[in-house]
């Protein structure tokens, strides 16, 4: 029985190890893709000078 328990606690650390890289991951790329979609808001912004031209 304490086999069992010793078992079942390393697949734990294991899952619990896994989890938390896998949470860091995902902070990871959702650092990524803020910074990209601001990149790409930046880019695609209209220009003043766009602006002043499409008034006229």
């Amino acid at each position: 029985m304490d086999n069992l328990k010793v078992e079942a606690n390393d697949v734990i650390a294991e899952y619990r190890e896994k989890n938390s890289q896998l949470e860091f991951d995902n902070t990871v790329l959702r650092l990524q893709v803020k910074t990209l979609q601001n990149k790409i808001d930046e880019l695609t912004a209209p220009k003043k000078n766009d602006v002043k031209k499409a008034n006229k």
